[in-house]
């Protein structure tokens, strides 16, 4: 089944190494893929404030998943379609806990980073890069009282941020033992805590029934123990190169590391390299001179199409002998006849008959054809008069292909047909 989104982690997966800078090339695929139709989802444990950067590299990003997926943002209506909030009895549980300890923590809400001033000097740095860290800092709201803050906001998540030594032990089994909470380790020495059951699998789970998706149309992309939910949830769960082992468990594919544009090679590999759908279309509207008068009805709209589907050109009456230019024919009491009033039936039908058996022999099942032609019209054909008038018929190569099952558009329908694929 063709994939309709594709939602990827961003440290250690989208962004490079550095976690500051989105590759070229992975640029580049991510936003080939997004003019094809498909949606585009960043899925991080990181809060909206501290992404701003990453989506002026990737401006066509459609949602955000954030907060390790307790909220999803439409970007093209900027607004949250889905939220799950840590309750506040939960919250204070938490809070009381960190703040009896000389520990670094932030409270994630309004989609930005929260601390408190007087933590500060707890934090610790776990070999993230001096840039990263200075932009990060930027981001963050400084607080004189975390624990009232948490009361007046709804939390999306808490962060202890990267500690460890004497106390790590006794911490984490304290935080463990609160019952209705989610806990993660995307890094060393890091916990982040959600309510139960909040995820990014789930939360895109939820994006999928607003959007009518199925899993098996989404690919999805990550490398550590928060992603786990998201790759089991997608038919294209993919796994970084620079996976945890739990994390490569868990998917379905594995592709090269976030150093090495895994997400590109993916896309690559699976999205453009796949099969696309076959379609038959009239050869005139892909620009050749097979018209009656030697012309084409060339229509950049059909031609495009190569991106999405395998196009197999055909022209019933160049199948069946007749000629280029020729005298233009109609259909009149099922026979084709020329202006001129020679009968071209059977050189029509033998047309016909070549064009099934190559959409039988390709396996095709569609068909984009030039409306209203004595060959290749559906619904409506030109009524034998050479006036224009039209009447309802069908062409004799569109009405063998329909007894034979194949599913016919004309060239004003292309819309139809990509929403029939669900593009």
């Amino acid at each position: 089944m063709a994939v309709k989104l594709i939602a990827m982690d961003l440290d250690g997966t989208l962004m490079a190494p550095d976690h500051i800078t989105v590759t070229e090339k992975t640029k580049a695929a991510l936003e080939k893929a997004h003019d094809m139709g498909i949606k585009t989802v960043i899925a991080t444990g990181r809060t909206l404030s501290v992404i701003h950067d990453v989506l002026e590299q990737v401006p066509f990003i459609d949602y955000v998943i954030y907060s390790n997926g307790a909220v999803v943002y439409d970007r093209c209506k900027g607004i949250n379609i889905y939220t799950n909030f840590m309750p506040a009895d939960t919250v204070e549980k938490v809070v009381d806990i960190l703040e009896s300890y000389p520990v670094y923590y932030e409270l994630y809400a309004n989609g930005s980073s929260n601390t408190q001033k007087s933590k500060a000097v707890f934090f610790k740095n776990k070999d993230l890069p001096a840039e990263f860290l200075d932009f990060y800092m930027q981001s963050l709201v400084n607080h004189d009282n975390l624990s009232e803050f948490a009361k007046n906001n709804d939390i999306e998540k808490i962060n202890l941020f990267y500690f460890d030594g004497e106390f790590y032990d006794e911490i984490k089994d304290k935080l463990f033992a609160i019952e209705n909470i989610d806990r993660t380790s995307p890094v060393s020495g890091d916990i982040e805590m959600t309510f139960k059951g909040v995820n990014k699998g789930a939360a895109l789970d939820n994006m999928c029934k607003e959007l009518c998706f199925t899993p098996d149309e989404v690919m999805s992309f990550g490398d550590a123990d928060n992603d786990i939910e998201m790759l089991q949830f997608a038919g294209y769960g993919i796994a970084m190169g620079n996976a945890s082992e739990d994390c490569k468990a868990a998917a379905k594919y594995e592709t090269l590391s976030n150093g090495e544009d895994g997400i590109a090679a993916a896309i690559e590999k699976y999205i453009f390299h796949a099969s696309k759908p076959k379609l038959l279309v009239s050869a005139c509207l892909l620009g050749e001179n097979c018209k009656y008068n030697g012309s084409n009805n060339y229509t950049k709209e059909i031609a495009d199409l190569k991106d999405r589907f395998e196009l197999i050109p055909i022209c019933p009456e160049c199948f069946g002998g007749l000629p280029i230019p020729r005298v233009p024919n109609e259909i009149t009491d099922g026979r084709a006849i020329s202006k001129n009033g020679e009968d071209f039936t059977a050189e029509y039908h033998d047309g016909a008959e070549k064009t099934l058996y190559i959409a039988n022999e390709s396996n095709c099942c569609y068909a984009l054809l030039k409306e209203r032609s004595p060959s290749c019209g559906f619904g409506k054909i030109y009524d034998g008069t050479f006036s224009g008038t039209l009447v309802d018929g069908n062409g004799i190569t569109a009405d063998l292909l329909d007894q034979n099952g194949i599913r016919i558009f004309g060239e004003s329908q292309v819309k139809k047909l990509l929403d029939e694929f669900g593009f």
